[in-house]
């Protein structure tokens, strides 16, 4: 891999991560289209750099939130309204993603990790934020089963090709959620995901990187950093006054474009 394939990936990795349009599919298809090959970078270390680039740049976005909802979160435990705090069913709805991503992590890799589906992971959640944009939406709290159900589909992005934000903003909106609140919750439930996730890799892997190889690193990561803020202050601003449906259209025909492509 060369800095500028590093770059690359990292600017293709924080534009995809908010993005509801899957990331997992588009760092497969793009280093296959472009016979990209590691070389001496280590893979694993590599996504831990660009994981903790998108997690920087969620908090550059959502932090102030986040630290908002965690204070008044534990403030509110204290006189004993802990069942009724964002905190507390963002905690909630973060236990779905936990145990599947502990328990289910290598039979996704060893079984689940194919064109096929990928390609049916994009038609569907495609068909999913379509319904979404349709149905009414008039809910106005969020109850612990609602975010529970939000966190179950949060699970399912684990599959390459359904994207995170996308079936979580999906879920929140058929379960009744305004758009614009769906997306907030979707993305304050994101930095508890994404950081567990940079620390479960972290401690898998063992950094042992050259000046060459740690350019390589770094650059991925500051260009997930600065593609991530870009994407996800786009999407946010977006769909204040859009629907989903371009996204899933672009969907089913990145699905098409893999369909011709690999069969």
């Amino acid at each position: 891999m060369t800095f500028l394939q590093g770059v690359a990936l990292g600017a293709l990795q924080g534009i995809t991560e908010f993005l509801p349009v899957s990331s997992s599919a588009h760092l497969i298809l793009v280093p296959w289209l472009f016979k990209m090959q590691d070389g001496e970078v280590q893979k694993l270390t590599f996504d831990v750099f660009l994981h903790f680039g998108t997690l920087i740049a969620i908090f550059c976005v959502y932090g102030r939130r986040f630290m908002v909802m965690v204070v008044e979160g534990f403030l509110d435990m204290g006189s004993g309204k802990w069942r009724t705090t964002l905190l507390t069913k963002i905690c909630f709805a973060t236990i779905p993603a936990a145990l599947f991503g502990f328990a289910g992590k290598s039979f996704i890799e060893a079984h689940l990790r194919n064109p096929a589906v990928t390609i049916y992971a994009l038609v569907a959640v495609s068909l999913l934020m379509l319904i979404a944009e349709r149905l009414p939406r008039n809910k106005k709290d969020i109850s612990l089963a609602f975010a529970f159900i939000v966190g179950l589909a949060q699970a399912c992005a684990l599959v390459p090709g359904v994207s995170r934000s996308g079936i979580t903003i999906a879920m929140a909106m058929i379960l009744g959620l305004k758009r614009e609140k769906a997306i907030d919750f979707s993305f304050l439930l994101a930095i508890p995901v994404i950081l567990g996730a940079t620390l479960h890799e972290a401690l898998h892997f063992r950094f042992d990187a050259s000046n060459e190889l740690l350019l390589i690193y770094g650059s991925g990561a500051a260009s997930a950093l600065l593609f991530g803020i870009i994407s996800l202050t786009f999407l946010v601003r977006f769909l204040r006054s859009h629907s989903l449906d371009l996204f899933s259209y672009y969907r089913i025909l990145l699905a098409v474009f893999l369909f011709f492509l690999l069969y």
